[in-house]
């Protein structure tokens, strides 16, 4: 949170290289490139915004990018660090106390995500276990997934009403929250599944 105050009393941003390596965001910034009319940025800033970014699609340049010792801003995404390229990224640079990780969007319960949010000293993927040395923060309010309140309202302008609502997405006690009050509020056969369970439809 520093650097961002920093950043913001300075109005500048630091002569860094800045990577776009995950092929979503790279198909999310050419999406507000070709519709100007959802944002608030001219053309003119968003094609200097853009500009600002080296986008990369091939491992090759990934691994060049890592093995570049110099400071860097990477926007490497999957979601819950599942998988993917960040992995790549956290493999060489999660050791390095130097290193800030900021996570962006929800990380759920079991996800090393989460696991580091949650103060986690080590983490395993390619069958190993990697210290924690990065600095680990978090910013909400950017993820992308509606809230109760956008869920619950999305169920009224639904044409045809649903016999049954299935809730598979989430934290159980979140998850048990949103079906009282989608019965409550619309009356439907809302359940939360369970792993195995069969249900007629």
């Amino acid at each position: 949170m520093y650097l961002l105050w920093q950043l913001k009393q300075e109005k500048r941003i630091p002569n860094v290289p800045y990577i776009i390596d995950t092929p979503m965001g790279i198909n999310a910034l050419n999406i507000f490139r070709e519709n100007p009319k959802w944002h608030k940025l001219s053309v003119e800033e968003c094609d200097k915004v853009s500009k600002m970014f080296l986008l990369v699609s091939e491992h090759k340049e990934t691994n060049e990018i890592i093995l570049d010792s110099r400071p860097k801003v990477v926007i490497a995404a999957s979601g819950m660090i599942t998988g993917g390229r960040v992995l790549s990224y956290l493999e060489h640079y999660i050791v390095q106390p130097e290193t800030t990780i900021i996570m962006v969007g929800y990380q759920a319960e079991g996800t090393r995500g989460r696991k580091m949010l949650d103060g986690a000293k080590e983490i395993k993927f390619f069958g190993k276990y990697y210290p924690v040395n990065a600095k680990i923060v978090e910013i909400g309010g950017l993820s992308a997934h509606g809230d109760q309140n956008d869920l619950v309202n999305w169920l009224s302008d639904l044409q045809n009403k649903p016999t049954k609502v299935f809730l598979v997405h989430g934290e159980n006690q979140p998850a048990d929250e949103l079906r009282i009050k989608i019965q409550e509020k619309y009356g439907f056969n809302c359940k939360i599944p369970l792993i195995g369970q069969e249900f007629e439809l």
